[in-house]
Protein backbone atom coordinates (compact mmCIF):
# COMPACT_ATOMS: atom_id res chain seq x y z
CA UNK A 1 0.00 0.00 0.00
CA UNK A 2 1.63 3.23 -1.13
CA UNK A 3 -1.29 5.64 -0.95
CA UNK A 4 -0.09 8.04 1.76
CA UNK A 5 -3.36 10.06 1.84
CA UNK A 6 -5.30 6.93 2.76
CA UNK A 7 -2.80 6.27 5.55
CA UNK A 8 -3.45 9.69 7.06
CA UNK A 9 -7.22 9.30 6.86
CA UNK A 10 -6.94 6.00 8.71
CA UNK A 11 -4.61 7.48 11.32
CA UNK A 12 -7.06 10.37 11.86
CA UNK A 13 -9.54 7.96 13.40
CA UNK A 14 -7.26 7.12 16.33
CA UNK A 15 -7.20 10.52 18.13
CA UNK A 16 -10.89 11.15 17.38
CA UNK A 17 -11.99 7.83 18.85
CA UNK A 18 -9.60 8.26 21.80
CA UNK A 19 -10.96 11.76 22.51
CA UNK A 20 -14.55 10.50 22.56
CA UNK A 21 -13.62 7.67 24.92
CA UNK A 22 -11.88 10.10 27.28
CA UNK A 23 -14.82 12.51 27.26
CA UNK A 24 -17.25 9.66 27.87
CA UNK A 25 -15.11 8.31 30.71
CA UNK A 26 -14.52 11.59 32.50
CA UNK A 27 -18.09 12.78 32.23
CA UNK A 28 -19.38 9.69 34.09
CA UNK A 29 -22.62 10.31 32.22
CA UNK A 30 -23.20 7.31 30.00
CA UNK A 31 -24.39 3.72 29.90
CA UNK A 32 -22.15 2.69 27.02
CA UNK A 33 -24.47 3.61 24.15
CA UNK A 34 -21.98 6.10 22.72
CA UNK A 35 -19.13 3.62 23.22
CA UNK A 36 -21.05 0.86 21.42
CA UNK A 37 -21.94 3.15 18.52
CA UNK A 38 -18.34 4.27 18.06
CA UNK A 39 -17.06 0.69 18.16
CA UNK A 40 -19.58 -0.32 15.50
CA UNK A 41 -18.34 2.49 13.27
CA UNK A 42 -14.79 1.25 13.81
CA UNK A 43 -15.73 -2.30 12.83
CA UNK A 44 -17.74 -1.34 9.73
CA UNK A 45 -15.74 1.62 8.42
CA UNK A 46 -12.19 1.52 9.79
CA UNK A 47 -11.13 -2.10 10.24
CA UNK A 48 -11.34 -3.24 6.62
CA UNK A 49 -9.86 0.03 5.35
CA UNK A 50 -6.88 -0.43 7.66
CA UNK A 51 -6.27 -3.85 6.08
CA UNK A 52 -5.45 -2.09 2.80
CA UNK A 53 -2.34 -0.63 4.47
CA UNK A 54 -0.83 -4.09 4.89
CA UNK A 55 1.89 -4.64 2.26
CA UNK A 56 0.80 -8.26 1.69
CA UNK A 57 -2.85 -7.38 0.99
CA UNK A 58 -4.11 -5.89 -2.25
CA UNK A 59 -7.52 -5.37 -3.79
CA UNK A 60 -8.77 -3.71 -6.97
CA UNK A 61 -11.40 -1.83 -4.93
CA UNK A 62 -8.82 0.38 -3.23
CA UNK A 63 -9.95 3.65 -4.83
CA UNK A 64 -13.60 2.94 -4.03
CA UNK A 65 -12.80 2.08 -0.42
CA UNK A 66 -10.76 5.27 -0.09
CA UNK A 67 -13.73 7.35 -1.28
CA UNK A 68 -15.91 5.71 1.33
CA UNK A 69 -13.28 6.13 4.05
CA UNK A 70 -13.27 9.90 3.54
CA UNK A 71 -17.03 10.09 4.07
CA UNK A 72 -16.93 7.84 7.13
CA UNK A 73 -14.18 10.03 8.60
CA UNK A 74 -16.43 13.07 8.12
CA UNK A 75 -19.14 11.08 9.92
CA UNK A 76 -16.85 10.22 12.84
CA UNK A 77 -15.77 13.85 13.15
CA UNK A 78 -19.37 15.05 13.21
CA UNK A 79 -20.29 12.40 15.76
CA UNK A 80 -17.43 13.52 18.02
CA UNK A 81 -18.61 17.13 17.90
CA UNK A 82 -22.20 16.18 18.70
CA UNK A 83 -21.18 13.91 21.59
CA UNK A 84 -18.72 16.43 23.05
CA UNK A 85 -21.19 19.30 22.83
CA UNK A 86 -23.87 17.33 24.68
CA UNK A 87 -21.66 15.83 27.38
CA UNK A 88 -19.51 18.89 28.09
CA UNK A 89 -22.39 21.37 28.15
CA UNK A 90 -24.21 19.47 30.90
CA UNK A 91 -23.20 19.17 34.54
CA UNK A 92 -20.53 16.54 35.06
CA UNK A 93 -21.64 14.30 37.93
CA UNK A 94 -19.08 13.58 40.60
CA UNK A 95 -17.87 10.01 40.91
CA UNK A 96 -19.70 9.79 44.24
CA UNK A 97 -22.96 10.57 42.48
CA UNK A 98 -22.53 7.46 40.38
CA UNK A 99 -21.04 5.02 42.86
CA UNK A 100 -21.59 5.94 46.51
CA UNK A 101 -25.38 5.67 46.30
CA UNK A 102 -25.91 3.05 43.63
CA UNK A 103 -29.23 1.20 43.86
CA UNK A 104 -29.27 -2.37 42.68
CA UNK A 105 -31.94 -3.84 40.42
CA UNK A 106 -34.03 -6.47 42.17
CA UNK A 107 -33.72 -10.05 40.99
CA UNK A 108 -37.39 -10.23 40.04
CA UNK A 109 -36.94 -7.25 37.72
CA UNK A 110 -34.10 -9.05 35.97
CA UNK A 111 -36.10 -12.26 35.74
CA UNK A 112 -39.04 -10.37 34.25
CA UNK A 113 -36.87 -8.64 31.65
CA UNK A 114 -35.08 -11.84 30.71
CA UNK A 115 -38.34 -13.79 30.39
CA UNK A 116 -39.85 -11.08 28.19
CA UNK A 117 -36.77 -11.08 25.97
CA UNK A 118 -36.62 -14.86 25.59
CA UNK A 119 -40.34 -15.25 24.89
CA UNK A 120 -40.28 -12.40 22.37
CA UNK A 121 -37.22 -13.75 20.54
CA UNK A 122 -37.83 -17.49 20.61
CA UNK A 123 -41.63 -17.75 20.64
CA UNK A 124 -43.27 -14.62 19.24
CA UNK A 125 -40.78 -13.28 16.67
CA UNK A 126 -40.96 -16.27 14.27
CA UNK A 127 -44.78 -16.16 14.36
CA UNK A 128 -45.30 -12.43 13.74
CA UNK A 129 -42.37 -11.75 11.41
CA UNK A 130 -44.71 -10.70 8.59
CA UNK A 131 -47.11 -8.65 10.73
CA UNK A 132 -46.33 -4.91 10.54
CA UNK A 133 -46.05 -2.92 13.79
CA UNK A 134 -46.47 -6.01 15.98
CA UNK A 135 -43.26 -7.53 14.65
CA UNK A 136 -41.40 -4.29 15.40
CA UNK A 137 -42.68 -4.31 18.99
CA UNK A 138 -41.75 -7.96 19.44
CA UNK A 139 -38.25 -7.36 18.07
CA UNK A 140 -37.86 -4.47 20.49
CA UNK A 141 -39.00 -6.69 23.34
CA UNK A 142 -36.30 -9.24 22.50
CA UNK A 143 -33.70 -6.66 23.56
CA UNK A 144 -35.01 -7.02 27.12
CA UNK A 145 -32.80 -10.11 27.44
CA UNK A 146 -29.76 -7.95 26.68
CA UNK A 147 -31.02 -5.40 29.21
CA UNK A 148 -31.41 -8.10 31.87
CA UNK A 149 -27.82 -9.32 31.48
CA UNK A 150 -26.50 -5.75 31.50
CA UNK A 151 -28.26 -5.06 34.81
CA UNK A 152 -27.07 -8.39 36.20
CA UNK A 153 -23.52 -7.22 35.47
CA UNK A 154 -24.31 -3.92 37.22
CA UNK A 155 -25.54 -5.72 40.33
CA UNK A 156 -22.59 -8.11 40.48
CA UNK A 157 -20.12 -5.25 40.03
CA UNK A 158 -21.53 -3.48 43.09
CA UNK A 159 -21.60 -6.49 45.37
CA UNK A 160 -18.66 -8.11 47.15
CA UNK A 161 -17.82 -11.29 45.24
CA UNK A 162 -20.59 -10.49 42.84
CA UNK A 163 -19.39 -12.80 40.06
CA UNK A 164 -19.25 -10.33 37.19
CA UNK A 165 -17.25 -12.82 35.13
CA UNK A 166 -20.13 -15.33 35.24
CA UNK A 167 -22.57 -12.87 33.70
CA UNK A 168 -19.97 -11.79 31.18
CA UNK A 169 -19.51 -15.42 30.19
CA UNK A 170 -23.28 -15.81 29.84
CA UNK A 171 -23.34 -12.80 27.48
CA UNK A 172 -20.90 -14.54 25.13
CA UNK A 173 -23.60 -17.12 24.38
CA UNK A 174 -25.62 -14.58 22.37
CA UNK A 175 -23.67 -15.09 19.10
CA UNK A 176 -24.13 -18.86 19.27
CA UNK A 177 -27.85 -18.47 19.95
CA UNK A 178 -28.37 -16.19 16.94
CA UNK A 179 -26.36 -18.52 14.70
CA UNK A 180 -28.43 -21.56 15.70
CA UNK A 181 -31.78 -19.78 15.45
CA UNK A 182 -31.22 -17.42 12.50
CA UNK A 183 -27.95 -18.31 10.84
CA UNK A 184 -26.56 -14.84 11.59
CA UNK A 185 -23.57 -13.97 13.77
CA UNK A 186 -23.82 -10.18 13.68
CA UNK A 187 -26.90 -9.81 15.89
CA UNK A 188 -25.32 -11.85 18.66
CA UNK A 189 -22.01 -9.98 18.50
CA UNK A 190 -23.93 -6.68 18.67
CA UNK A 191 -25.60 -7.86 21.89
CA UNK A 192 -22.23 -8.75 23.42
CA UNK A 193 -20.86 -5.35 22.38
CA UNK A 194 -23.76 -3.52 24.07
CA UNK A 195 -23.23 -5.39 27.35
CA UNK A 196 -19.46 -4.88 27.25
CA UNK A 197 -19.90 -1.15 26.57
CA UNK A 198 -22.43 -0.90 29.41
CA UNK A 199 -19.95 -2.40 31.89
CA UNK A 200 -17.09 -0.30 30.49
CA UNK A 201 -19.10 2.87 31.16
CA UNK A 202 -18.78 2.50 34.94
CA UNK A 203 -16.13 -0.13 35.72
CA UNK A 204 -12.87 0.89 37.40
CA UNK A 205 -9.89 0.75 37.05
CA UNK A 206 -9.81 1.65 33.37
CA UNK A 207 -6.69 -0.37 32.56
CA UNK A 208 -8.63 -3.57 33.25
CA UNK A 209 -11.33 -2.45 30.82
CA UNK A 210 -8.72 -1.76 28.14
CA UNK A 211 -6.99 -5.09 28.70
CA UNK A 212 -10.28 -6.95 28.50
CA UNK A 213 -11.24 -4.97 25.37
CA UNK A 214 -8.13 -6.28 23.61
CA UNK A 215 -9.09 -9.83 24.53
CA UNK A 216 -12.70 -9.36 23.40
CA UNK A 217 -11.58 -7.84 20.09
CA UNK A 218 -9.27 -10.75 19.31
CA UNK A 219 -11.86 -13.31 20.41
CA UNK A 220 -14.49 -11.59 18.24
CA UNK A 221 -12.24 -11.60 15.16
CA UNK A 222 -11.37 -15.26 15.69
CA UNK A 223 -15.03 -16.15 16.10
CA UNK A 224 -15.89 -14.18 12.97
CA UNK A 225 -13.30 -15.76 10.65
CA UNK A 226 -14.22 -19.23 11.91
CA UNK A 227 -17.92 -18.61 11.32
CA UNK A 228 -17.32 -17.12 7.86
CA UNK A 229 -15.32 -20.21 6.84
CA UNK A 230 -18.38 -22.43 7.31
CA UNK A 231 -21.17 -19.87 6.95
CA UNK A 232 -22.72 -21.46 3.87
CA UNK A 233 -22.88 -24.89 5.49
CA UNK A 234 -24.33 -23.46 8.71
CA UNK A 235 -27.04 -21.51 6.90
CA UNK A 236 -27.92 -24.50 4.76
CA UNK A 237 -28.80 -26.39 7.94
CA UNK A 238 -30.49 -23.46 9.74
CA UNK A 239 -32.44 -22.06 6.80
CA UNK A 240 -33.29 -25.56 5.64
CA UNK A 241 -35.45 -26.02 8.72
CA UNK A 242 -33.35 -28.78 10.26
CA UNK A 243 -33.92 -29.75 13.90
CA UNK A 244 -32.22 -27.96 16.76
CA UNK A 245 -30.05 -31.03 17.30
CA UNK A 246 -28.83 -30.94 13.70
CA UNK A 247 -28.05 -27.26 13.98
CA UNK A 248 -26.09 -27.76 17.19
CA UNK A 249 -24.17 -30.62 15.59
CA UNK A 250 -23.25 -28.39 12.65
CA UNK A 251 -22.17 -25.60 15.01
CA UNK A 252 -20.15 -28.03 17.12
CA UNK A 253 -18.40 -29.23 13.97
CA UNK A 254 -17.45 -25.67 13.06
CA UNK A 255 -16.11 -24.62 16.43
CA UNK A 256 -14.41 -27.95 17.11
CA UNK A 257 -11.87 -26.68 14.57
CA UNK A 258 -11.57 -22.95 15.43
CA UNK A 259 -9.25 -20.57 13.63
CA UNK A 260 -7.32 -17.99 15.63
CA UNK A 261 -7.26 -14.71 13.74
CA UNK A 262 -3.97 -14.24 11.90
CA UNK A 263 -3.20 -10.85 10.38
CA UNK A 264 -0.89 -12.51 7.83
CA UNK A 265 -3.57 -14.96 6.67
CA UNK A 266 -5.00 -13.67 3.39
CA UNK A 267 -8.14 -15.76 3.77
CA UNK A 268 -8.87 -14.10 7.12
CA UNK A 269 -8.31 -10.64 5.67
CA UNK A 270 -10.55 -11.33 2.70
CA UNK A 271 -13.36 -12.56 4.96
CA UNK A 272 -13.22 -9.24 6.81
CA UNK A 273 -13.01 -7.23 3.60
CA UNK A 274 -15.95 -9.16 2.12
CA UNK A 275 -18.56 -8.49 4.82
CA UNK A 276 -17.20 -5.80 7.16
CA UNK A 277 -16.26 -3.16 4.61
CA UNK A 278 -19.11 -0.66 4.53
CA UNK A 279 -16.73 1.84 2.94
CA UNK A 280 -16.96 -0.09 -0.33
CA UNK A 281 -20.69 0.62 -0.57
CA UNK A 282 -20.27 4.23 0.52
CA UNK A 283 -17.46 4.76 -2.01
CA UNK A 284 -19.54 3.14 -4.73
CA UNK A 285 -22.33 5.63 -4.04
CA UNK A 286 -19.86 8.53 -4.11
CA UNK A 287 -18.54 7.51 -7.52
CA UNK A 288 -21.94 6.58 -8.96
CA UNK A 289 -23.56 9.88 -7.96
CA UNK A 290 -20.56 12.00 -8.97
CA UNK A 291 -21.89 12.00 -12.55
CA UNK A 292 -25.60 11.66 -11.69
CA UNK A 293 -26.46 14.69 -9.62
CA UNK A 294 -30.17 14.29 -10.32
CA UNK A 295 -30.26 10.95 -8.50
CA UNK A 296 -29.54 12.38 -5.04
CA UNK A 297 -32.45 11.70 -2.67
CA UNK A 298 -32.42 15.29 -1.32
CA UNK A 299 -34.13 14.43 1.94
CA UNK A 300 -36.48 11.73 0.67
CA UNK A 301 -35.21 8.93 2.92
CA UNK A 302 -34.96 11.31 5.89
CA UNK A 303 -38.62 12.20 5.48
CA UNK A 304 -39.43 8.49 5.32
CA UNK A 305 -37.56 8.01 8.60
CA UNK A 306 -39.70 10.69 10.27
CA UNK A 307 -42.90 9.00 9.11
CA UNK A 308 -41.77 5.44 9.84
CA UNK A 309 -42.83 5.42 13.55
CA UNK A 310 -46.49 5.97 12.57
CA UNK A 311 -48.07 2.51 13.12
CA UNK A 312 -49.92 0.82 10.29
CA UNK A 313 -52.89 0.48 12.60
CA UNK A 314 -53.33 4.23 12.10
CA UNK A 315 -52.01 4.34 8.53
CA UNK A 316 -52.83 1.02 6.80
CA UNK A 317 -51.59 2.17 3.39
CA UNK A 318 -48.26 3.54 4.63
CA UNK A 319 -45.79 3.00 1.75
CA UNK A 320 -42.72 2.96 4.00
CA UNK A 321 -41.21 -0.38 4.99
CA UNK A 322 -38.34 -1.17 7.33
CA UNK A 323 -35.05 -2.27 5.84
CA UNK A 324 -32.85 -0.84 3.11
CA UNK A 325 -34.86 -2.44 0.31
CA UNK A 326 -33.33 -1.53 -3.05
CA UNK A 327 -31.75 1.69 -1.79
CA UNK A 328 -28.19 0.38 -2.17
CA UNK A 329 -28.82 -0.65 -5.78
CA UNK A 330 -30.57 2.64 -6.50
CA UNK A 331 -27.64 4.78 -5.35
CA UNK A 332 -24.72 2.58 -6.41
CA UNK A 333 -25.96 0.83 -9.53
CA UNK A 334 -24.80 -2.50 -8.08
CA UNK A 335 -27.13 -5.46 -8.60
CA UNK A 336 -27.23 -8.09 -5.88
CA UNK A 337 -28.38 -11.69 -5.98
CA UNK A 338 -32.03 -12.22 -5.14
CA UNK A 339 -32.51 -12.67 -1.41
CA UNK A 340 -29.24 -10.92 -0.50
CA UNK A 341 -29.67 -8.45 2.37
CA UNK A 342 -27.51 -5.34 2.04
CA UNK A 343 -27.90 -2.52 4.55
CA UNK A 344 -27.45 1.03 3.31
CA UNK A 345 -25.80 2.24 6.53
CA UNK A 346 -26.18 5.69 8.03
CA UNK A 347 -23.05 7.14 6.42
CA UNK A 348 -24.20 6.21 2.94
CA UNK A 349 -27.80 7.26 3.56
CA UNK A 350 -26.81 10.74 4.67
CA UNK A 351 -24.42 11.04 1.72
CA UNK A 352 -27.03 10.10 -0.89
CA UNK A 353 -29.30 12.81 0.48
CA UNK A 354 -27.01 15.83 0.81
CA UNK A 355 -23.45 14.74 -0.01
CA UNK A 356 -20.50 15.24 2.33
CA UNK A 357 -22.06 18.22 4.19
CA UNK A 358 -25.08 16.03 4.92
CA UNK A 359 -22.83 13.34 6.39
CA UNK A 360 -20.98 15.76 8.65
CA UNK A 361 -24.02 17.70 9.88
CA UNK A 362 -26.17 14.59 10.13
CA UNK A 363 -23.69 12.89 12.41
CA UNK A 364 -23.47 15.95 14.62
CA UNK A 365 -27.20 15.52 15.18
CA UNK A 366 -26.86 11.76 15.70
CA UNK A 367 -24.02 12.26 18.18
CA UNK A 368 -25.88 14.91 20.17
CA UNK A 369 -29.08 12.85 20.31
CA UNK A 370 -27.30 9.62 21.23
CA UNK A 371 -25.26 11.31 23.97
CA UNK A 372 -28.42 12.94 25.36
CA UNK A 373 -30.22 9.58 25.54
CA UNK A 374 -27.11 7.97 27.04
CA UNK A 375 -26.87 10.66 29.73
CA UNK A 376 -30.53 10.34 30.69
CA UNK A 377 -30.25 6.56 30.92
CA UNK A 378 -27.19 6.90 33.17
CA UNK A 379 -28.96 9.33 35.50
CA UNK A 380 -31.87 6.91 35.92
CA UNK A 381 -29.54 3.96 36.41
CA UNK A 382 -27.55 5.71 39.13
CA UNK A 383 -30.75 6.62 40.97
CA UNK A 384 -32.07 3.09 40.70
CA UNK A 385 -35.09 4.26 38.71
CA UNK A 386 -35.30 1.16 36.57
CA UNK A 387 -38.55 1.84 34.72
CA UNK A 388 -37.28 5.26 33.63
CA UNK A 389 -33.90 3.75 32.80
CA UNK A 390 -35.69 1.35 30.44
CA UNK A 391 -37.51 4.28 28.78
CA UNK A 392 -34.14 5.65 27.69
CA UNK A 393 -31.93 2.60 27.33
CA UNK A 394 -34.10 0.39 25.10
CA UNK A 395 -34.72 3.11 22.47
CA UNK A 396 -31.04 3.99 22.74
CA UNK A 397 -30.11 0.40 21.85
CA UNK A 398 -32.31 0.74 18.75
CA UNK A 399 -30.20 3.71 17.65
CA UNK A 400 -27.11 1.51 17.39
CA UNK A 401 -27.91 0.29 13.87
CA UNK A 402 -25.00 1.89 12.07
CA UNK A 403 -25.28 -0.54 9.16
CA UNK A 404 -29.04 -0.17 8.71
CA UNK A 405 -31.35 2.51 7.36
CA UNK A 406 -32.69 5.48 9.30
CA UNK A 407 -36.21 4.10 8.78
CA UNK A 408 -35.13 1.05 10.79
CA UNK A 409 -33.71 3.29 13.51
CA UNK A 410 -36.80 5.46 14.00
CA UNK A 411 -39.33 2.65 13.69
CA UNK A 412 -37.46 0.32 16.05
CA UNK A 413 -36.83 3.14 18.55
CA UNK A 414 -40.55 3.90 18.65
CA UNK A 415 -41.30 0.21 19.09
CA UNK A 416 -38.71 -0.03 21.89
CA UNK A 417 -40.32 2.89 23.70
CA UNK A 418 -43.66 1.11 23.41
CA UNK A 419 -42.10 -2.00 24.93
CA UNK A 420 -40.61 0.06 27.77
CA UNK A 421 -44.03 1.50 28.55
CA UNK A 422 -45.63 -1.95 28.50
CA UNK A 423 -43.12 -3.47 30.92
CA UNK A 424 -43.03 -0.39 33.16
CA UNK A 425 -45.81 -1.80 35.33
CA UNK A 426 -43.77 -4.93 35.96
CA UNK A 427 -40.80 -2.82 37.02
CA UNK A 428 -42.85 -0.47 39.17
CA UNK A 429 -44.51 -3.35 41.02
CA UNK A 430 -41.11 -4.88 41.67
CA UNK A 431 -39.71 -1.64 43.06
CA UNK A 432 -42.80 -0.59 45.03
CA UNK A 433 -41.82 0.11 48.67
CA UNK A 434 -42.99 -2.48 51.18
CA UNK A 435 -44.23 -1.55 54.61
CA UNK A 436 -42.07 -1.43 57.71
CA UNK A 437 -39.44 -4.02 58.39
CA UNK A 438 -40.14 -5.91 55.19
CA UNK A 439 -38.74 -3.08 53.13
CA UNK A 440 -35.64 -2.89 55.28
CA UNK A 441 -35.17 -6.62 55.02
CA UNK A 442 -35.36 -6.53 51.27
CA UNK A 443 -32.65 -3.84 51.08
CA UNK A 444 -33.70 -2.06 47.91
CA UNK A 445 -30.68 0.23 47.84
CA UNK A 446 -27.04 -0.48 48.58
CA UNK A 447 -24.37 2.11 49.34
CA UNK A 448 -20.96 1.45 47.85
CA UNK A 449 -17.98 3.38 49.15
CA UNK A 450 -15.61 2.76 46.23
CA UNK A 451 -15.92 1.99 42.55
CA UNK A 452 -15.84 -1.72 41.70
CA UNK A 453 -12.39 -3.17 41.17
Amino acid sequence: MTDTPMLWWIIAWIPIVAAMMVIESRSHAGTGLVIAYVLQLVVLHWLAAAIYLLPWYWNLNEAVVFAGLRESTFALSGLAIGVAATLLMGRRPRVSDSFERSALAEARILRAYFAIGVVAYAVLAPRVADVPTISAVVNGASNCAVLALALACWNSSHRPRGGLWRWGLAATLFPFVTIVTQGFLGYGLAAVLIIFAFVASYYRPRWKVLAFAVFVAYFGLSLYVTYMRDRSDIREVVWGGESVGARLDRLAGTFADPEAFDITNLDHLQRIDLRLNQNYLVGSAVMYLSTRDSLFARGETLWDALLAPVPRLLWPDKPIVAGSGDLVTRFTGIRFAEGTSVGIGQVMELYVNFGSPGVFVGFIVIGALLAFVDRRAAECRDRGSWSRFTYWFLPGVSMLQTGGSLVEVTSSAAAALTVALLVARVTERATAPMPGAAAAKRGLAVSIGDPPR
